[in-house]
Parts: C-alpha cells; sequence; structure tokens
C-alpha cells in the first residue's frame, strides 16, 4: 500500500545539521510515510552522513545545484505518497507531526493542502515564540498580509502540487516558497491546525540573514513579477494584492534600513510600499524601519 506522506527533504551542505532533522522525521508516531532527501550538490560529507538511513521507505538523490525549489520539484516528482510535506533540512519534527496531519485530512478528506502549527527555537531546542494563534476556517485570507506559514508545516496533495509547481527561477530562491502559496491560496481553501508539529531553528546561516542589498531587491520584484502574472492570484486577491506588494516593498525597506549604504533605497521602498497601502503605517514594521534607518546614519 502506497505511503500518506512523502516527505522531501531538500538539503545542501548542511550535514552538520540534517542528522537530527532525518531521526525526528523517523520517529513519527503516524508510520505511512517514506521520506526522500533530494542532495542539491552538496559539497560536505553530507551523501556520507544519509547513506546509512537509506532503506524501503527513505531514498537518498543528489542531482545538480538548481536551488530549493527546483530540489522540491524534483522529489515530488518521485513521491509515492498521496500528501506531499517538504521539510527543511536543519529543522526538527516533534513526534504527532504526522499524525496531527492525519487527523486533519480524517476531518477535511478533499483538502487539497493545509497547514499545521510550529514553533521557533535557538539552536539548543529552546522555544521562544509559538505560531499557533490562527483562527476560523481557513488561513487564504492571511496570505495576502505576508507569509505565515513554515514549510514544515504545509502538506499539499501530490496532483494539486504537480499543477502547481515551485517557481524553479534562483533568483527568487527564498521567496519561492510564498509565491507557490499565493498561488494556491487562490485556487484551494487552505485548512490548518494550530497543533505545534515541528520546530523551525534560528541561526545565522538561515536565508533570510545571508541576503541583502541587490539580491534582495531582484527576489522581491521578481516575487510581484511572477504573481501579476497569474491573473487568477491577482483577481482573487483584488485589494488584497495591493497588501501583497506593501508587504514585499516594506520587506525590502527594513532590511536595507540596517546597512549605511542602502539607507536611501529602503527609505524609497519604505515610501513605495506606504503608497501601495497606508495600513503600513499601523504595522510595527513601519516603525521598525523608521528606527533602523535613523541608527547609524
Amino acid at each position: 500500500m502506497p505511503p500518506l506522506f512523502s516527505i522531501i527533504i531538500p538539503t545542501y551542505n548542511r550535514a552538520a545539521l540534517i542528522v537530527k532533522t532525518i531521526e525526528s522525521l523517523i520517529n513519527q508516531t503516524y508510520k505511512q510515510f517514506e521520506i526522500i532527501v533530494v542532495d542539491d550538490g552538496s559539497t560536505d560529507n553530507t551523501e556520507e552522513l544519509v547513506r546509512p538511513f537509506v532503506g524501503e521507505n527513505f531514498r537518498y538523490i543528489k542531482k545538480n545545484n538548481a536551488e530549493r525549489a527546483a530540489a522540491r520539484n524534483f522529489g515530488a516528482e518521485r513521491a509515492n505518497g498521496m500528501y506531499v510535506n517538504f521539510f527543511d533540512s536543519d529543522d526538527i519534527a516533534l513526534p504527532i507531526h504526522l499524525e496531527t496531519a492525519a487527523q486533519l485530512i480524517s476531518k477535511q478528506p478533499d483538502c487539497a493542502w493545509f497547514h499545521l502549527g510550529y514553533s521557533w527555537a535557538d539552536t539548543d531546542g529552546k522555544v521562544f515564540r509559538n505560531v499557533n494563534h490562527f483562527k476560523g476556517l481557513t488561513l487564504n485570507n492571511l496570505i495576502a498580509s505576508g507569509n505565515p506559514l513554515s514549510c514544515n508545516g504545509v502538506f499539499i496533495r501530490k496532483d494539486i502540487l504537480l499543477a502547481n509547481r515551485f517557481n524553479e527561477t534562483r533568483a527568487l530562491s527564498a521567496s519561492e516558497d510564498y509565491e507557490l502559496w499565493c498561488r494556491l491560496a487562490a485556487r484551494h481553501p487552505l485548512y490548518f491546525s494550530n497543533t505545534i508539529t515541528s520546530l523551525v531553528i534560528d541561526h545565522d546561516s538561515r536565508s533570510v540573514r545571508t541576503i541583502h542589498g541587490e539580491k534582495l531587491i531582484n527576489r522581491l520584484e521578481l516575487l510581484i513579477k511572477f504573481l501579476e502574472a497569474d491573473r487568477q492570484t491577482v483577481e482573487y486577491f483584488e485589494q488584497g494584492f495591493a497588501k501583497i506588494k506593501m508587504d514585499a516593498n516594506s520587506y525590502i525597506a527594513l532590511h536595507l534600513a540596517n546597512e549605511p549604504r542602502y539607507k536611501l533605497t529602503s527609505i524609497k521602498y519604505l515610501f513605495k510600499s506606504l503608497a501601495n497601502s497606508a495600513s503600513l503605517l499601523s504595522t510595527k514594521r513601519f516603525y521598525a524601519t523608521i528606527k533602523n534607518i535613523l541608527i547609524k546614519w
């Protein structure tokens, strides 16, 4: 009998972290699953550490580097499960991760995709923030206000995913997940459970901390470009699409405000985001950006 879940772990040079991730996923209370590690061209000893896990329901596939979106699509094409879950190779699954997912499916048997609660934790596993405060039946309306989802918590039915793949444009990497969430939200209800089932580990090499300047601007402008090209997404969100653009532009402004050489560019994107939606004035991000612009000018 095919597994209910295929867990795809894309990885690149995370040998120091991936074993803990794998062990946390193997030790699930729910057993009807497979794991596919897609090594996106690692140059460290990832293969040496992962190979011992290979077995009937565990595959390790190494491919040429093409970034996470391509690795996720590659793994999904080879998945046997009805639902695909993409788990980052530096995070931790709690033992009830898949059991909680199976319970949600039993309540919403036709769901195309859904999301589970998660926590942020430090490298010692100490939790400093829980993300399990969602209300209502679906999360579709929240998508327009930024990306509230953890990739670890997202489960997508395989047939839906293969019809709506991750955008593999390399320069979009780190926003490829949000770009897909927006397209999926325009097409299918996003059900959820607030039960916390995974830990997102905050460390210095996370992509959100390692990209700056022109790359960040290019990435988020590409995000808007691709979403604007999808008529169904624009029509679904209607006025909410302005908030998507506001969020992207204010994110640029916030992160560039920390670097003296990008202060003027930060101001430019802050005004651009205000032009998208004046609701920015009521957010913490607006005042944090102003504060960062004024510090170390």
